[in-house]
């Protein structure tokens, strides 16, 4: 089931006021999830996690870096590499690489779910994304007022 996004807000870098805790609770939103890759980290400051109950940050090079890790200097032998693979599939535990991969899957999952065109992208409360921000602070900033109705936003349909 696609989830419809109704709102989008196209963000960019410029200087924003810094979030004040003070703020009306309603100026919060209930759930973040950042989508991202290595290219674009999103800085999540812990400051912000008391305010806002559940943020998740999805990296869409984990799946490759798994790769990486299972596959880098293996052998060209065909029987010693696939010998080297188990191993170190051994090493890391079966029940945690399957973890591991369920997770790096959320974020390719989670940007086919919410037709994200572009990263990093964070969304608030499933329904707002913000648009090529790489600090969450000012994409708050941009998510509040959103809320207060003083940023236009476009359909995205």
């Amino acid at each position: 089931m696609a989830i419809e996004i109704r709102l989008l807000i196209f963000a960019v870098t410029t200087g924003l006021a810094c979030v004040s805790v003070q703020a009306s609770s309603i100026l919060w939103p209930e759930s973040v999830l950042v989508v991202t890759s290595n290219k674009n980290p999103v800085s999540t400051p812990d400051s912000l996690k008391s305010y806002i109950p559940q943020i998740t940050l999805l990296n869409l090079d984990s799946v490759s870096q798994i790769e990486t890790r299972l596959s880098k200097g293996l052998p060209a032998n065909e029987k010693l590499a696939t010998a080297e693979f188990h191993r170190r599939v051994e090493a890391i535990g079966k029940a945690k690489l399957e973890a591991e991969l369920r997770s790096a899957y959320q974020a390719v999952g989670a940007a086919m779910a919410y037709r994200l065109d572009r990263y990093p992208a964070i969304i608030f409360d499933e329904r707002l994304v913000v648009y090529g921000l790489t600090d969450l602070s000012q994409a708050l900033e941009k998510y509040r007022q959103w809320r207060l109705g003083s940023v236009e936003v476009t359909i995205h349909e």
